[in-house]
Order: C-alpha cells, then structure tokens, then sequence
C-alpha cells in the first residue's frame, strides 16, 4: 500500500520491511566492516550515468525502416537490464512489459488472425526497456541519481529556454537544424521559415515543443521524488534544475502548461513552505498565483489562433475510444501493435462526428495507444500496473507525491507526448520500481546541511529561539532594575549624574 505519511511530515523515515523477494538480502544490512556496499561496477555505474543522458536526447537513435528509430539509450537500458540480472522482481517486469503485444495477441487468435507485425513489435520493446533500464539506473547510483538527473535536466530545460530568448527571438534563427534528422520524427529543415514565421516555440533537444515539455516535466517530478525519498533537502542545483523545467514550460505555450506547471511547482516547494513560515505565507501563494497566470495566457494564446492542435488531438483519442466501445473484440483484445495507424489511413476510425483540421493518421496518446493496441484486459492492466508504481514512488514518499506524479504523468502520456519511446514516459515508473527494491538497503548519512530536519527538531529549534529571547528579555528587564538602584546607592539623582 502507499506510504500514509502527510506531506508536511518531515521526521526520519519508519524502518519498513517487505517481501524478502523484493530485495537483494546481501544489501539489506551492512556488512561485518561496516563498509557500505557499493552495487554493481566502475562501468555498471558508468553506463546507469549515461543511460540518464541519454534520456533527454531522443535523436540519438538508430534509424529502423523508413518512418522509426531505435533510440541508443535502449541499448544502453538493454545492457544495465542484463547486468541486473539476479534482481527478479526487474526482470519479471520487464519481460511482462515486453510481452504486452504477444499477450494481446494470444486473446485476438481467437477471433482475428491478423499477424503481428515484426517493426512495431520491435520498437515496443525498445522503448518499454526505459523502464527497467531506469530501475537499473537506480540500483547502480542510488543516491548518486539525484546529481546526474539534475545536471542533464538543467542542460535539457537550459537549452530550450536559451534556444526560445536568443536564438529564437533575437537572432531570429533555429541553431543546429542539421541535428533534427531522423527517421521517425519530423524533419525540421524543410519548415524553418515556416516555424520562425509562424511557431517561434522553444523545443530543446526533442522533435516538438510537446515532447520537450513532457519530458522536462516528467524529469523535474521524478528529481523531486528522488530527492524526497532519500530525506534530503534540494541543492541550489536542484533549485537551478526544476527552475528551469518551470521556465521552459512556462514560456513553451504548450497546452500541457495548463495542468502541469503548478503541480510540479507546488511539489518542490510545499515541503519547504512547511519548514519556512515566511515561504508558506509568501512563496506558496505567489507560486500558485503564476502557474494561474501562465496557464491562463496558454489557454487566451490558443483561443485567439486556429487551435487545430487540440482539436486534432482530442479528436483522434474520441475517434479511437469510439471504436474500442463499438467493437467487444477490440475493447478486450485491442487492435494490435501498429493496427491504430494502419485504421485511421484506411479510413476505418469513426472521425466524420469529430472535429479536426489535418487528416489524423495515428492516435495523439501513448497511454491512449497502449490501451487501444492491447485492450483492456492487457493495455488496461499495464496501465494501472504503472500507476501503482508511481503512486507508491518507491515505498518511501508521502502519498502526496504519489499522487502528483501520476497525474502529471497522466497528463503527458495521455494527451502530451504522441512518441512511444519518449523514455520518461516508461523510466519514471522504472525510477519508482529502483526506489522500491533498495528502499532496505543501507545508505550513506546525508550530509548534515542536506538532511530534511524532522518536525521535532524544527520544534526544538523553535523552542531553543523561544527560550534566546525570553533570556534576552530577562536580561534586559535585569539590566533596566540594576541602574536606578546603583543610582540611589551611590546618594546622586540621575540629574546629579
């Protein structure tokens, strides 16, 4: 079950036991030499690094076919997942992730005998790897993940918003356009003059301004969680790093702003409103009063244009939905790995009572697609599979977190992000799933200036003030007494002195 623990509980974490399975024993305590153990090697730690780079530079991928990729992070996931081997619980889930599409097949034999298709098939499991290769990241770094996430969230996040204020609005150019070339994605070359005269949206390292904000995003809530489940105090770095992911989503305009921008902000800066009067009665309010703001200038910004983004976009979930509810056999077996494109070319999705401005080839929604390809009982359990896992957040974070992250996620793979293999979309629950199976371990003391206090030492600190000024008080009342009494002794009027 999540952790029942309120937000604003700050005091030192339970000791909580669990399934023997779902940890490894020889971590569970500290060894003989009191030495804490280190997990994995030089370059399983190395690659768990890299694996986190990678995650917010989509192009670097592998074209497969005409219109796909392989990204290389799942590679390098691929690798950490291999070198985790003896961690049962990681390898269950990822084989059950990678099998989705062979379980929803096995319930459509019965009535369809519609062959998988090979390349969908291939890239499923290349991106589905995100998520065991995340929880592999986690088992290899522990806490070393928090400085690494934070650092590639601030080169992501720090880049669009310089590509939106330099580049974009003064230079009046898209820098490097040349890296924008993959298979897969839209190609950007063709449509600088077009994006600078019309767009002037910020997009980052990503094929669209969606993509950047889903990812940046999804990023800062994971940071979040991160630094919340190891008790510790976010760094200026950390500050620096969600700052920029507000920034960049506040001035992205992308529809996603809306719901996003103030849970990911209320999340950084409830815990520490708690702790800091002063930031709970200034702080709290004013971030709630600007994620208003910007989400009210998103929604007049598209009022005022041809929303055909939104429209396109809603409309193709409606269309797909539809059909599921009109057809039992889809609803429960789904339609098949790449059998969503394949009906809205054909014609055979129920658009025609829906509003829409570019033919839709595909479905706007990952998660929407997850469920549509595999059905209900596969699409639909996996689904909920990787809600349970971010709302638990690791065993360890205050249901108030949980929470926050599934619906900021929800929002980005239900409506935001249209790429299956945006890695975020599938490593944040692979981080929970890490978090989950080394909640036991022993780790190192958090340096004292980044411990969270507890809330009795918040109250004794507060009590310990109390008391200074009282004896301040008294010793000033002392102080007052003394004079006029020295005064008499001494036979003079204080006119005299």
């Amino acid at each position: 079950m999540p952790s029942s623990r309120a937000p604003w509980d700050t005091g030192a974490l339970p000791a909580q036991r669990g399934p023997r399975w779902m940890h490894a024993p020889r971590h569970s305590q500290l060894p003989e030499g009191r030495e804490y153990p280190e997990t994995g090697t030089f370059f399983d730690r190395a690659l768990a690094a890299l694996l986190i780079l990678l995650s917010a530079f989509p192009y670097a991928g592998i074209a497969l076919g005409g219109n796909t990729n392989v990204p290389i992070s799942s590679f390098v996931a691929t690798i950490l997942v291999l070198r985790c081997i003896k961690y049962i619980p990681l390898m269950a889930v990822a084989v059950v992730f990678a099998s989705i599409p062979f379980f929803s097949a096995f319930i459509r034999m019965f009535y369809d005998p519609t062959p998988l298709q090979i390349i969908p098939v291939i890239t499923w499991i290349a991106a589905t790897l995100a998520l065991p290769g995340a929880a592999a990241a986690v088992i290899f770094l522990r806490r070393r993940t928090i400085p690494w996430l934070s650092w590639t969230l601030i080169g992501s996040a720090g880049y669009a918003v310089i590509q939106k204020h330099v580049f974009i609005d003064t230079l009046n150019i898209v820098p490097f356009p040349a890296l924008y070339e993959l298979p897969g994605y839209a190609n950007l070359l063709p449509f600088e003059e077009t994006f600078l005269t019309y767009v002037r949206r910020p997009f980052g390292f990503f094929p669209e301004t969606s993509f950047m904000v889903g990812t940046v995003t999804l990023m800062a809530m994971v940071l979040i969680v991160l630094i919340r489940h190891y008790g510790m105090s976010p760094a200026a770095r950390d500050w620096i790093a969600v700052g920029l992911a507000v920034w960049a989503t506040a001035v992205s305009g992308s529809g996603s702003a809306v719901f996003v921008l103030g849970a990911v902000v209320m999340a950084m800066v409830l815990p520490v409103a708690i702790r800091r009067a002063w930031i709970g009665v200034l702080g709290v309010p004013a971030a709630a009063a600007g994620a208003y703001l910007v989400a009210n200038s998103v929604l007049e910004e598209r009022s005022s244009s041809f929303n055909w983004s939104w429209a396109d976009r809603g409309s193709s979930i409606q269309a797909v939905f539809k059909r599921l509810f009109e057809d039992p056999g889809a609803f429960w077996g789904g339609l098949g790995r790449g059998r969503v494109n394949e009906e809205f070319v054909s014609s055979n999705m129920p658009t025609e009572t829906f509003t829409y401005y570019n033919p839709i080839e595909d479905i706007f929604s990952v998660s929407g697609r997850m469920v549509a390809e595999n059905g209900m009982l596969v699409g639909g359990l996996a689904f909920v599979l990787m809600c349970l896992l971010l709302l638990r957040s690791g065993g360890r974070v205050p249901i108030f977190y949980g929470i926050l992250h599934v619906f900021v996620w929800g929002v980005i793979a239900g409506g935001t992000i249209t790429y299956d293999n945006a890695f975020w979309l599938w490593g944040g629950a692979g981080v929970c799933l890490g978090l989950e199976l080394t909640r036991h371990w022993p780790d190192k003391p958090v340096p004292e200036h980044r411990l969270i206090p507890s809330t009795a030492q918040i109250e004794a600190d507060l009590d310990r003030e109390l008391d200074d000024l009282e004896a301040e008080d008294r010793h000033s009342e002392l102080g007052t007494s003394h004079a006029p009494v020295a005064t008499a002794d001494s036979g003079h009027t204080p006119s005299e002195n």
